[in-house]
């Protein structure tokens, strides 16, 4: 027996989850029934939100907020993302190095002094300002390069959607890793716990110090497990964009989370 589009009547192919004629859903895919998070919402409709109100909606409605993405995308809410995530990494680069003592000869003797408190300290603040503008300047660099690997692996793959699809949805899907980060700062924030920088021979040992402790080690790890997240929101903007199966968005993401993984870690 032939089966038939409840919707058009037309014939379909014994496997599809969507009539080819009508575009309607006839079906729903395993892995949605198995994670009912993944089903595509029902209005094919598109709202048209703001990038504010699609960063909020990424985190609490993935599945319309990426289909609004995928048929609108734009590169407004990645770029905020990405300077948000330079702003972040400077006020983290700050709370640690105000974990940081140094022993200070203060008139004959010596007294452990926060490094920011130094006469060293202005460098500290100079170096964060212009981490802002070379932290931007990477993360579009990282946007771009991420995009065109992306846009590639979906194109191999079978992809629909064009480059700027791929760059919104890739853009928006790294906002989990801003809010770990956020979240790592307000951690570091209510840490009491500092590090005596015993031998500052020289501001840059400091800042050496600084990037060895366990708190900057804190925020990779924690960077690196956000990219579980990063990866399940890829599959709502693969699904959306690029207009494939779920099963195969998830089997594409994990590959995408595989290579961003492992360029994270060589990186540092």
């Amino acid at each position: 027996m032939v089966r038939r589009c409840a919707f058009c009547g037309s014939p379909v192919p014994a496997d599809a989850t969507v009539c080819p004629v009508c575009k309607e859903t006839i079906a729903e895919e395993r892995l949605e029934r198995l994670l009912p998070l993944l089903k595509r919402p029902e209005s094919p409709d598109v709202r048209m939100m703001g990038p504010l109100e699609r960063l909020w909606g990424v985190i609490r409605r993935p599945a319309p907020t990426f289909r609004d993405i995928g048929q609108k995308p734009d590169a407004v809410g990645p770029l905020i993302i990405i300077i948000l995530n330079a702003l972040i990494i400077a006020g983290y680069y700050l709370t640690v190095s105000s974990k940081m003592y140094v022993p200070v000869n203060v008139n004959g003797t010596i007294v452990n002094m926060n490094v920011l408190s130094t006469a060293d300290g202005v460098q500290f603040y100079a170096g964060t300002v212009a981490s802002i503008v070379t932290n931007i300047l990477l993360g579009m660099i990282y946007l771009f390069l991420g995009t065109a690997f992306a846009h590639l692996a979906f194109k191999i793959t079978g992809g629909l959607g064009g480059r700027m699809k791929t760059l919104s949805i890739v853009g928006y899907s790294i906002f989990p890793v801003v809010l770990v980060r956020l979240a790592a700062l307000v951690v570091v924030l209510a840490a009491p716990v500092g590090y005596n920088v015993s031998n500052p021979a020289t501001w840059a040992a400091v800042v050496m110090a600084i990037h060895s402790s366990g708190f900057w080690i804190m925020l990779d790890y924690a960077t690196a497990a956000s990219f579980a997240w990063v990866g399940f929101l890829l599959i709502f903007g693969i699904r959306e964009a690029h207009d494939t199966s779920t099963e195969w968005a998830f089997l594409v993401s994990l590959a995408c989370m595989i290579v961003l993984m492992w360029t994270f870690w060589q990186v540092h």
